[in-house]
C-alpha cells in the first residue's frame, strides 16, 4: 500500500472513531430518549457524515454492546445497553450473572439479574446512589459493626453495593411482591442472603438506627421521609438520596437542613441529582 493509502485508512479510521464518540457521547448527554432517527439526525449534522456511515457506526456499537435498541409504547429508542459489565462508581462494576467482568485493584462487581424492578444501573439515579454509597463509606469509622437501611430497595442494587464495598448488614424496604423476590435472589446470587434482609413494610415501621439510609425515590417521598430519616441515622452516618430533579434540589436540602443534615456531597446526571446529607455536629 502507497503513503496516499495509509493516509487514507488513518483518515477513515479517526473518522469511524470520532462518529463511534459522538454518538455515545450524545445518547450519555441526552436527558430523554432518544430515537434512531432523531440520533442519526444529530450525529450527520454534528460530524458532517453520511447516513451510511452513521448506520455502519451504529451497527457495530450494538454490535460490541456498547448500545441497544429498547422499546416503549410502541417506539424503538437507542439507549446504553447495561446487558454486560458497567462501571457505575469509582470501584462499582454493575454486570449480568452470564458475563465477567474485569477488575481492577479495588474494584468490585456487582451481580445483578435484569428484572422487573427498577434499578439495575440503566437509570442516572441509580448510579448517581451508587457514587453517593462509595463517598458515604469514605466518612465512616473504621472498626465499628455498619448497617445500612435501603427504603425502597426494587432490585436490591443498592444495598448489595454497599455490602460488598463493607457495610456488614444491610436491610431493604418495599411493598412491591416482585421487587421482594428479585432482591431476595440477586442477595442470593452475589452471596449475601445472610447479610440483606428484606421486608414489605413502611420505613417508617423500622425502629433502628442506621450507618446509612439510602432512599433512591421521588422528591415528595423524599420530603415525607425527611424526620424519619434525621432521626434514625447513627451519629456518624450518613443519608443518601437519589431520584431528584434539578430544579427539586435547593428545597430539598433546605427541608433536611431543617432537621439539622447538611449536605456534604452533590452529583448531577441527565438533570437528575444524588446527594449526601450527615448531622452538622460531626464535622
Amino acid at each position: 500500500m502507497g503513503k496516499s493509502g495509509q493516509i487514507g485508512r488513518k483518515k477513515m479510521t479517526l473518522l469511524k472513531e470520532t462518529i463511534h464518540l459522538e454518538i455515545l457521547e450524545m445518547i450519555a448527554d441526552h436527558a430523554n430518549k432518544i430515537t434512531s432517527r432523531d440520533l442519526e439526525k444529530m450525529i450527520i449534522q454534528r460530524v458532517s457524515v453520511g447516513r451510511r456511515a452513521f448506520q455502519t457506526a451504529l451497527k457495530a456499537l450494538i454490535a460490541e454492546g456498547e448500545l441497544a435498541y429498547t422499546y416503549l409504547y410502541g417506539c424503538t429508542f437507542i439507549e446504553k445497553s447495561f446487558n454486560r459489565p458497567v462501571r457505575v462508581g469509582s470501584r462499582v462494576i454493575l454486570t449480568p450473572p452470564e458475563r465477567q467482568p474485569v477488575l481492577n485493584g479495588s474494584d468490585i462487581a456487582v451481580v445483578i439479574r435484569p428484572g422487573a424492578s427498577f434499578g439495575c444501573g440503566q437509570h442516572p439515579t441509580t448510579r448517581l446512589a451508587i457514587q453517593g454509597i462509595e463517598y458515604a463509606l469514605k466518612t465512616l469509622r473504621d472498626g465499628i459493626p455498619t448497617t445500612l437501611l435501603d427504603i425502597g430497595t426494587g432490585s436490591g442494587v443498592l444495598a448489595i453495593t454497599a455490602l460488598k464495598l463493607g457495610i456488614h448488614l444491610a436491610m431493604g424496604t418495599d411493598m412491591d411482591p416482585c421487587a421482594i423476590a428479585e432482591a431476595g435472589e440477586n442477595a442470593q446470587i452475589n452471596g449475601l442472603s445472610q447479610r440483606f434482609t428484606v421486608l414489605d413494610v413502611p420505613a417508617e415501621e423500622i425502629n433502628a438506627q442506621f450507618h446509612l439510609i439510602a432512599a433512591n425515590l421521588r422528591y415528595p417521598t423524599l420530603a415525607r421521609l425527611c424526620p424519619y430519616i434525621a432521626s434514625h441515622i447513627h451519629e456518624n452516618g450518613a443519608a443518601i438520596l437519589s431520584g431528584i430533579r434539578e430544579d427539586e434540589v435547593q428545597e430539598l436540602k433546605s427541608i433536611y437542613a431543617g432537621l439539622n443534615l447538611e449536605c456534604r456531597w452533590e452529583a448531577m446526571d441527565n438533570r437528575w441529582a444524588g446527594l449526601v446529607l450527615s448531622k452538622r455536629s460531626l464535622c
